[in-house]
């Protein structure tokens, strides 16, 4: 399609708030088959009800102050400014926002403002309850308006339903309900029965990050029980119920006469007198000591009967290090690099992690144990490597801080035998039976406890156990599934002594990365993959990364279990470690980037009006050896009205469920029909928000207010390198790579994976721009009158020539210079000389150096809040040159999401041209899902399993 035809479809088209219907929505006589899951496949034919809202109640005291409960103001809607020049301007419209009450005051509530602190652009952007109904369509300028309105508004739990969005920092008040970071709802008004659900055409699930960080940093977890812990008694059991299991929370409803009923089943009944003092007068708030009672996450102690082997303590994390110096990697300096980071890991643990143990193995041909006590330092070859055994186990784990010198002495002897030996340099790699080795040490010293194995790889394993040396990536296979045997089997038995691997890949060559990770899905680890790795480069990037992965982990030996009200159960996890199915997942090893997908189904008929509770128990042993349960509690509320269902969605939630459930269900891996799945998947859902909400009227195209860019991440999605045509390469180390993101990532990186962020630095700034608001710097603000600038979409066509960009895509930042850039602005912002050539600019271990101006400043403060989102404590800074970096056009082609693909994938225009063409096309057909009033529900009710955590 032409430019010009383009415009046209676009001046045609408008995007604005659906238009008011005072008549109910479309209904019909005829019965659907409700499907058993409550939330179908990619296929066509699928059938689904909603809440008044959630019960609220009012009083908190928020970080900035008291939270003030007066009425709220009148609502002024905000005019988002959009360039005439964006062809998009005519399909979109400049966009404008319902004028009815806000979001909360629809919900009974009132709207939280913050006593004693007023944003200073209130005047131009007016203090909102409702951010899903005023942030605009495009992704860039949505991020931006949404923090503004965050920058006065504390969260609270018992008052907000709907989160902000992943890429916003926000403070919140626990009021009985978790912080929305920790867990949240797809839709927080559930629809009361299947078909309700089925005719929104979205899932209903939840997405849990247990150890996701809050805001501020010194908002710590109540712990439950820690009197009798360091009393040197025995730790008391939580309450809990005696039929569903559920722990005690701050929704238990305790009478007069010693009973409690429980929020979860139903049931009453009778507690002991200590617990039953747990709340006086038969109301749980007038107790605030007991922290259960009022937090919404809570850690309770477990006793020792919760431990993985009762009749044994818990021990702290057991880490084993597994370094590569087989030939490539040693000519690569991978395995330099790798040695460096160990040392700085190990420096980290003895510090943050005095209690944990290390050992050290090398491989190539051979494997290598090193005895690290503190006599002396010894190294044992083991030569049988298809039937590795442990030539000693007393000393092959140690405390860094009763051994940091032989550690440092056996990491220098490595690195002289990497330096000196190269005539005992071999290019065989037995990775496979390295990774047998470290796990026999660790369930030999351990006794089946569990632990971390770190380890380097370069080079496709060809000896030993694991030998890969007949693969290669022709195409030919056309699935993306650990089709190996060994591997496979060893990954379960990682998952059944609760060993997790950590994975860091140095090589450009094919390394069939699908068998040899396999194990890192399995058991939550983490893949790294450096192609081509340049030390030069990259080296610091490794170190970096493996210590930050050694901080990020918060304990071992996890197994999660979600409960919900009756009408409801699990119908899967999105874990690989019990495929996919409801069995409760086994956890190896915790991070604070650990997240998880659950999707529920309906079970019965909900009541509508009434709450539904969810929990999530996690059990698990934190990195000191303690034996801990997090309860984290949430709650929606019925409703049979579809359009209270879709205002109440949680967006990122629902793409997380659909990218999983693509995922999933990737069969042969024709990514083309994969595509058009999804594009019909988002039609319908469109469509039946348009017919059964938004009205009748065919000259616009209208996105709910709660997903507006859900279909720019979709088509982002669609866009990655995971989704690439297969002609030539189906199961290459790029593609694996990205399809394991989509499982190690937390929401906010996936949400930066998807829809980059561009920052200019050549704009004109105010002097309050890029800068933090609030005294613990967490939120950044930029002005209204700014953001037009500031908000710079994914595309080529919006970055200038002569631009300075910093552009961060959920792991790497990158700084885009060209030759026409200011100098001067090179100067202020890097310390270079204006002189200096753009090929002969470098950052000195890929970080921005000081130079004390104003705009090096915010550029630092750009860098911090996006470290701080994603949870990081540092990120890299890749130069990106046009014309002179050769990695340019890949990582550009990456970026620009809204561009056409080589693939032929639309440009996001024409994208939402085709779209506005299928919705009509199905609403004039009626190619929708109609509610039926008469549509019931089965009576059959599923009672919850009776666990033991």
């Amino acid at each position: 399609m032409s430019q010009n035809n383009l415009q046209a479809s676009l001046s045609s088209l408008s995007l604005g708030p659906p238009a008011t219907t005072t008549g109910e929505a479309p209904t019909t006589g005829k019965k659907h088959r409700r499907p058993h899951r409550a939330y179908h496949n990619f296929a066509p034919n699928s059938s689904g009800s909603a809440s008044p809202g959630v019960p609220l109640s009012n009083g908190s005291f928020g970080p900035f102050g008291p939270i003030s409960e007066t009425a709220p103001q009148s609502f002024t809607p905000r005019q988002v400014s959009i360039s005439k020049a964006d062809p998009m301007s005519s399909l979109m419209g400049a966009p404008t926002f319902n004028s009815q009450q806000p979001q909360d005051q629809l919900m009974g509530g009132q709207s939280p403002s913050v006593g004693g602190m007023a944003s200073p652009y209130l005047q131009m952007s007016p203090q909102l309850s409702a951010p899903a109904q005023t942030t605009s369509h495009i992704v860039s300028t949505q991020r931006w308006e949404e923090q503004n309105q965050y920058l006065s508004q504390v969260f609270q739990t018992s008052l907000n339903s709907v989160p902000p969005l992943p890429t916003t920092q926000f403070y919140c008040t626990d009021q009985g309900s978790c912080d929305p970071r920790l867990m949240s709802l797809s839709m927080y008004n559930i629809p009361e029965e299947e078909h309700l659900r089925s005719a929104t055409k979205l899932p209903l699930g939840l997405t849990i990050q247990p150890f996701a960080t809050l805001i501020p940093d010194d908002v710590e977890i109540p712990i439950i029980g820690s009197t009798s812990m360091d009393s040197g008694e025995e730790i008391k059991p939580p309450l809990r119920c005696r039929r569903c299991r559920a722990y005690v929370n701050p929704k238990f409803n305790f009478t007069y006469d010693s009973n409690v009923i429980c929020n979860i089943c139903k049931i009453k009944m009778q507690v002991n007198p200590e617990d039953a003092s747990m709340s006086m007068n038969g109301t749980n708030g007038e107790v605030s000591s007991q922290l259960e009672l009022t937090k919404g996450c809570v850690d309770f102690l477990a006793p020792a009967v919760y431990n993985v082997n009762a009749k044994k303590p818990s021990l702290p994390l057991h880490y084993v290090f597994v370094i590569d110096v087989s030939l490539m990697a040693n000519e690569n300096g991978s395995s330099f690099a790798a040695i460096e980071g160990v040392r700085s890991s190990i420096e980290y643990i003895s510090e943050h992690q005095p209690n944990c143990k290390v050992a050290i193995i090398t491989y190539d041909k051979n494997i290598r144990f090193y005895s690290l006590r503190s006599e002396s330092a010894q190294e044992f070859v083991v030569s049988e490597i298809d039937d590795v055994f442990l030539p000693f186990h007393d000393g092959l784990f140690v405390k860094p801080s009763e051994s940091m010198f032989i550690i440092n002495d056996t990491l220098e002897r490595i690195s002289n035998f990497i330096r000196n030996a190269k005539y005992f340099h071999v290019p065989e790699t037995c990775y496979g039976s390295a990774l047998q080795a470290a796990k026999l040490a660790i369930d030999t010293v351990t006794e089946g406890q569990g632990g971390k194995i770190v380890c380097s790889l370069n080079s496709l394993p060809n000896v030993g156990n694991g030998n890969l040396s007949l693969r290669k990536d022709d195409a030919t296979k056309r699935h993306l599934k650990c089709d190996n045997e060994f591997y496979s089997k060893l990954a379960k038995s990682f998952v059944a002594s609760y060993i997790s691997l950590d994975l860091y890949v140095t090589s450009g060559g094919f390394v069939d990365m699908i068998s040899v990770a396999h194990p890192v899905e399995m058991t939550n680890g983490l893949l790294k993959y450096y192609p081509h790795f340049k030390p030069d480069l990259q080296s610091a990037t490794f170190i970096n990364d493996m210590v930050q992965n050694i901080s990020n982990i918060v304990g071992y030996q996890a197994i999660l279990k979600v409960r919900c009200s009756a009408g409801l159960s699990v119908d899967q996890y999105y874990s690989a470690s019990v495929d996919y199915s409801d069995r409760d997942p086994v956890i190896p090893v915790l991070t604070k980037d650990t997240t998880l997908d659950v999707l529920f189904k309906y079970d019965e008929k909900l009541k509508t009006g009434e709450d539904m509770h969810f929990q999530t128990a996690l059990l698990y042993t934190d990195h000191n050896g303690v034996r801990k349960v997090r309860s984290i509690n949430t709650t929606g509320a019925v409703s049979n009205n579809v359009r209270e269902v879709f205002k109440f969605v949680n967006q990122n939630s629902i793409l997380r469920i659909m990218i999983k459930d693509i995922i999933r269900t990737l069969g042969d891996c024709d990514f083309k029909k994969i595509r058009k799945l999804i594009d019909e998947k988002v039609s319908d859902i469109l469509t039946q928000y348009r017919a059964l909400v938004s009205g009748n009227s065919s000259s616009q195209l209208v996105l709910p207010d709660a997903l507006k860019t859900l279909p720019t991440y979709l088509l982002a999605f669609e866009k990655s390198e995971l989704m690439k045509n297969n002609t030539r390469s189906s199961r290459g180390n790029d593609r694996v790579y990205d399809l394991l993101k989509y499982t190690m990532f937390n929401s906010a990186q996936l949400s930066y994976k998807l829809y980059p962020q561009f920052v200019p630095f050549h704009v004109l700034l105010e002097e309050d721009d890029l800068l933090f608001y609030d005294t613990n710097s967490k939120l950044l603000q930029v002005r209204d009158t700014t953001m037009e600038n500031v908000a710079v979409r994914a595309s080529r066509a919006h970055i200038m020539q002569g631009g300075c960009y910093f552009i961060f895509q959920g792991e790497v930042v990158y700084l885009w210079i060209d030759a026409n850039t200011n100098k001067m602005l090179l100067q202020d912002l890097l310390g270079i000389n204006p002189d200096l050539n753009i090929a002969q600019i470098s950052l000195f271990g890929n970080s921005l150096p000081e130079t004390g101006t104003d705009i090096n400043q915010k550029a630092f403060n750009v860098l911090k809040n996006w470290s701080q989102i994603v949870g990081k404590t540092s990120l890299p800074i890749l130069l990106l040159r046009p014309n002179v970096d050769q990695y340019f056009n890949d990582v550009m082609n990456g970026l620009c999401v809204e561009d056409k693909t080589m693939e032929m994938v639309d440009s996001f225009d024409q994208y939402f041209v085709n779209l506005h063409k299928n919705i009509q096309e199905k609403l004039r057909k009626e190619d929708f899902v109609k509610i039926s009033t008469s549509s019931k529900g089965s009576n059959d009710m599923t009672h919850q399993k009776f666990v033991q955590f």
